[in-house]
Order: structure tokens, then sequence, then C-alpha cells
């Protein structure tokens, strides 16, 4: 190698330190919790105790401590998260919330079954949530055979689109929300179900998993991916 040469590949390499050291990240490498797909691993979770991803609210311990991680052979990973019929009142849901990430636009998918339950057979995703009472919902409910999207506001629950589905109990089912500002794709087992338009939550907000009133419900395969600036035109 030529000094010439040697010096300038010394000089490249105490530049590159340089930024190392002073935190700076390329522009086509620099990434945020926001930008990149997640997917929840409930295999890392504790059987017996709640999911350590999540918090519970809005209905205190007794909501807590009925969210748990079970052993289900038929899950991904073999377990699952299921909360366990606890009775709420009619403007108040069992949810357990995702903590690491908040979003407008993205696509949200997991497996959901309910295994049991009297009035209620039902298991959702809350999405855009700013608090226990303000979110979109989209729900199954295995009892009535329906898939609905309602907008929840101050723990008012209004139905935007509701339709008729084969939702079979102890049965694993596919859900898949696409939200786009005022524009909700809804998917089941893979297929294009409907898609619902409101515009009343505009803000980034996070994701939880819900129920309703006796429902024992299992949540698997759960993942969170933003939409890219290309699929936000």
């Amino acid at each position: 190698m030529s000094r010439k040469i040697e010096s300038l590949w010394r000089r490249a390499c105490i530049f590159c330190a340089l930024v190392a050291a002073a935190g700076v990240m390329w522009p086509e490498s620099a990434t945020s919790a926001q930008d990149t797909a997640t997917k929840i691993n409930i295999g890392n979770n504790e059987i017996g105790a709640p999911p350590a991803e999540f918090e519970m609210s809005p209905l205190g311990e007794a909501n807590r401590e009925s969210w748990t991680v079970v052993h289900d052979a038929t899950a991904k990973t073999g377990m699952a998260v299921e909360q366990a019929g606890v009775q709420a009142a009619e403007d108040r849901f069992p949810l357990a919330i995702y903590k690491a990430v908040s979003f407008k636009n993205a696509e949200v998918s997991l497996r959901v079954k309910t295994v049991g339950g009297k009035a209620d057979e039902s298991g959702g995703l809350a999405v855009r949530l700013s608090n226990p009472e303000n979110y979109y919902l989209v729900q199954l409910d295995a009892l009535r055979d329906r898939l609905l999207l309602s907008l929840v506001s101050n723990g008012v629950s209004k139905e935007i689109v509701g339709v008729d589905a084969d939702i079979a109990s102890h049965t694993w089912h596919d859900l898949t929300v696409r939200a786009k500002d005022d524009q909700f794709i809804v998917s089941l087992d893979g297929t294009w179900v409907f898609t619902g338009f409101d515009k009343t939550l505009s803000q980034a907000g996070r994701i939880a998993l819900w129920t309703k009133g006796d429902s024992v419900t299992r949540f698997d395969s759960i993942a969170i991916a933003p939409l890219s600036a290309q699929e936000e035109k």
C-alpha cells in the first residue's frame, strides 16, 4: 500500500470512529420503534402470569389477574394470552394494552379463539387507543357469528360496520386490521370482509386485546407493521 493510500485509509478510519463515538447513524440505517414491524413473542412469558408486554386496564387488580399466559398446544409457540371472563359494566371492557408501540397507520394481525362464555363469546382488537374509554374496536362475536367495527368514545360503543361471518368457537381465527387515516380494512382468515370509514380518532394510539362480559378468549401471533411512507400516499 502506497503512503498516500495508507494516509487516506487512516483518515477514513478516524472519521468512522468519530461518527460512531458521536452516536450518529447513517441515513439509510436510521430506524425507530415506530418504523419497524413488531412481533410479540408470547413464548417469552411465564405460564400463569400476566403477559409482561401488556398493561391491564381499566378494571384494577381483578382484571390484571384475569389476563394470564396459558399452555395451548394449538398456539404457534404452545402458549397463548387468555382472558378468563371478568364481568364488567356495559361501558367498561377488559383490556390488555400493549406498552411498547403507538401508531396511527399500520397493519395489525393476530389470532383469536373463544373457548368459553355463556352470555358472550367475544374477542377483538382495539386500535388508536388513547385511553381505556376511547379507541376503535374490531370484534369477533362467536355466539352471533358477527364481525364488527365500532368506535368506542367516552366508554360508549357505536357500531360503524357489522357483517355476518363464520366464527366458530374453539377455533383459531386470523384477524387483520389495516388502519390508514379514516379507512379500516378488515380481513378474517385471509379473506377481506369489509372496509369501514370513520374520522373521529385521527391521532396515533396504542393497540389492545379486548373481550366482553363472561367471554373466555385466547390470543396468539400478534404482529404490528406500520405502513411505509409509500403505502400512506
